[in-house]
């Protein structure tokens, strides 16, 4: 929700303050200033189907604010809690619309706070079924709608959630918009790692996350999210029906540490992902250098082709976390965005910029080597970025 729906605007938290400003993504100029963000920065942005409108959660409501010409703004409530109980965050990473804009999920009041809403009869209430929002949001984590609006999804951080006893475990819920139901209880998919990865309903009909194995290898996968995963061994979930492996990196140094995906369009196949590896230090050797190594790499994961956009630079990055890359996609794919410091320690504060990629259907040539590399458009110094999101 980071992008425009039209792709030509970006969100940019500005600077510490407790605001948001708009971005125009060709010109990098500030278009519009002092837009709130309410209670929870990570949890608003753009309506993935109006330019114009974008929206934050305050109090008991959801305000849409409306892009006007010349950098005029109007803020109106959208929508109010029932009873007026105060909005909760889903975890500032997945959309909370799919792609359509037709549905949006929520939470608040007491558990089970997590609440489906059909945003053409906003009267009807909320589908049956509310789930519990604490194993998932509170424990660290994160709920979201698929592009599709079949499902709700999102990882569960509590402790023993993964397998072998650690954290992590990928979950669904499939949805019933005939019945306006959900599914009493989620399907675990996957628990070979952490939360960071995204999801993307592909052209084959199925839905994805693309996430890591980094239980026992180093690698990144396309996850089937209806799949069972309950029970099963590390090999027994590689091998359930429609995973494939996308990346298997070279060490443990690195591998897709933040992942965004394309929410609709011909392009919804594509996954992009930053590697971010920081036993790169500021002012670092560049021999030896391993391949992939910091840099932005969009999958095809149907079909499996790989497209190497950039080398983001960014370095000592476990040191600071405006300075992880944090790849975000447009919502058809047509901006691949993301964070650098660029080798710039700066003074005691690495000053970090914010680049946008054009993207399309044909394929670009790879850069060939960190020093041969030209970087797209900066658009904004001292950026805060999102993390993983599944259009950003």
């Amino acid at each position: 929700m980071w992008w425009s729906a039209d792709e030509r605007r970006y969100l940019h938290i500005a600077g510490g303050s407790a605001y948001w400003n708009v971005i125009d993504v060709a010109t990098g100029t500030v278009t519009h200033t002092g837009i709130p963000y309410g209670d929870f920065s990570m949890d608003g942005g753009f309506d993935p189907a109006d330019p114009n409108a974008l929206y934050y959660l305050k109090g008991s409501s959801i305000h849409k604010v409306t892009l006007n010409a010349g950098g005029a703004w109007t803020d109106a409530v959208y929508w109010t809690v029932p009873g007026s109980a105060a909005l909760k965050g889903l975890g500032g990473t997945l959309n909370w619309f799919d792609a359509s804009g037709r549905y949006m999920l929520v939470r608040y009041g007491p558990e089970p706070s997590v609440r489906l809403y059909d945003r053409q009869n906003l009267a009807a209430g909320p589908y049956a079924n509310p789930i519990n929002g604490a194993p998932y949001v509170d424990s660290g984590a994160y709920l979201g709608l698929s592009p599709d609006g079949q499902f709700i999804v999102g990882y569960n951080d509590s402790p023993g959630s993964g397998f072998g006893g650690g954290a992590g475990a990928g979950v669904s819920w499939r949805i019933d918009h005939t019945n306006r139901v959900i599914a009493s209880g989620p399907t675990t998919f996957w628990t070979l790692c952490g939360d960071h990865g995204s999801f993307l309903s592909a052209s084959d009909g199925r839905n994805y996350m693309v996430v890591s194995d980094c239980y026992g290898h180093n690698e990144t996968w396309r996850v089937d999210i209806t799949n069972s995963a309950v029970g099963l061994n590390e090999d027994q979930q590689r091998a359930l029906p429609n995973n494939k492996l996308l990346f298997a990196w070279p060490n443990w140094n690195y591998g897709c540490n933040h992942v965004s995906t394309v929410a609709t369009g011909a392009l919804r196949d594509w996954a992009f992902c930053s590697t971010e590896d920081g036993t790169d230090v500021f002012d670092g050797p560049v021999s030896p250098w391993s391949v992939y190594r910091q840099e932005i790499l969009g999958v095809n994961v149907l079909t499996g082709e790989v497209r190497r956009l950039a080398h983001h630079r960014s370095r000592s990055i476990g040191t600071d976390y405006y300075s992880q890359p944090h790849v975000s996609v447009s919502w058809r794919g047509a901006v691949v965005g993301f964070a650098s410091n660029f080798n710039q320690p700066g003074g005691g504060t690495p000053v970090v910029d914010i680049y946008a990629i054009p993207f399309g259907a044909a394929s670009p040539n790879p850069p060939n080597s960190p020093s041969g590399l030209k970087l797209g458009k900066p658009l904004m110094r001292q950026g805060i970025f999102p993390q993983e999101t599944t259009s950003a």
